[in-house]
């Protein structure tokens, strides 16, 4: 039977560590491993960690970064990204916003590090709440302006390239992801790509879309993270067929990105559900497949974490339930929305 300690999960999700103390401590995405040692080098593309022992040196590239704990940051730091991780954002942001305060005269690195995570929820505040937008920006452009070589910047420049989008402001997501596709690292070089696709499809130029998203959808790709990258082309190409009104060939690829998609892909999927639904619904009444496949990001805690989609899916669901006999559950489904996202544009519509 497989058995394995829960210890060193509860550790990593606390954002704890039994060295945290003594030595700084990166943790990579690709492996869940971490590096520990004493940061010496900090920039853009890389964090150096210089271990004790031997002084041997490991650059890990900021593309593959997790999280760092810095042994000297504040006791509370670990708790508050514990809250973030755990949507509980308005905790997060208090206990970010003492970290800051207590890291005041310590290591620039260190502050960059916690003002981005004060960006960062910042800006997953704004997906759920439109009122927050302008601080979300705000927030992402002073981390940006005053850590330009900072492991975060291509990180933050994603989220404000993303904000933008959802504030409708085609041409400043456009100069963000166009500065995120410079990475050195393919991921985030398809990033970037989708991200101008996505401006441009904001600005109504279909074609041009999806001519960068066949591109991305075509491209070879040999990480988790590339493969991520690449199926949201796929999906950008969907949304151009769909858009197209070519609604089975982008059905077609909608369930190949869903075959694809990794149990870790969840804006992925929760995306793709979304478009689904959508394709469904404006290819001939679809009703009931609609319900089916926006009910995944309703029902899936996972994809019900991605709340800009998860009230959309809400909202979709709540026009969708009388359609299939079902008024009561549309009740149920608009309640739902107002209580978890009452500043939602997706509530909005609902309202009006």
């Amino acid at each position: 039977m497989f058995r394995f300690s829960l210890t060193p999960l509860l550790l990593v999700a606390c954002g704890l560590s039994a060295t945290a103390a003594d030595i700084d401590t990166v943790y990579r995405k690709s492996d869940g491993k971490s590096v520990g040692g004493e940061i010496t080098a900090v920039s853009k593309t890389e964090v150096v960690v210089t271990q004790k022992v031997g002084n041997k040196e490991e650059h890990i590239p900021a593309n593959d970064i997790l999280f760092v704990e810095w042994k000297a940051e504040p006791i509370g730091l670990g708790l508050a990204r514990s809250n973030e991780r755990a949507g509980n954002f308005s905790e997060a942001l208090e206990g970010f916003q003492q970290a800051l305060g207590e890291a005041a005269g310590g290591s620039k690195d260190l502050k960059g590090s916690i003002e981005f995570l004060i960006a960062q929820t910042s800006a997953k505040v704004a997906f759920a709440d439109a009122t927050q937008t302008a601080v979300a920006i705000e927030k992402l452009n002073a981390f940006l302006s005053a850590n330009r070589d900072h492991y975060r910047y291509y990180d933050a420049q994603l989220l404000l390239g993303q904000i933008a989008l959802s504030a409708k402001d085609a041409a400043a997501a456009e100069t963000a992801y166009s500065l995120v596709e410079q990475a050195p690292w393919l991921d985030y070089q398809l990033a970037g790509r989708n991200g101008q696709a996505n401006a441009k499809l904001a600005g109504g130029d279909i074609s041009g879309a999806k001519s960068i998203f066949d591109q991305v959808a075509s491209a070879s790709t040999t990480t988790p993270a590339e493969t991520g990258r690449k199926l949201e082309g796929m999906l950008g190409q969907a949304e151009c067929l769909k858009q197209q009104n070519n609604y089975a060939e982008a059905l077609t690829i909608l369930v190949q990105v869903i075959d694809q998609a990794s149990a870790k892909d969840t804006r992925v999927l929760a995306q793709a559900y979304i478009k689904q639904g959508d394709c469904y619904l404006a290819d001939g009444q679809q009703y009931k497949a609609a319900v089916v496949a926006y009910l995944h990001v309703d029902v899936i805690p996972s994809l019900a974490a991605h709340v800009d989609l998860h009230a959309e899916a809400l909202y979709q669901l709540t026009k969708l339930w009388p359609a299939v006999d079902q008024p009561a559950r549309a009740a149920e489904a608009s309640a739902k929305l107002e209580t978890e996202y009452p500043n939602s544009e997706w509530t909005k519509k609902l309202g009006s």
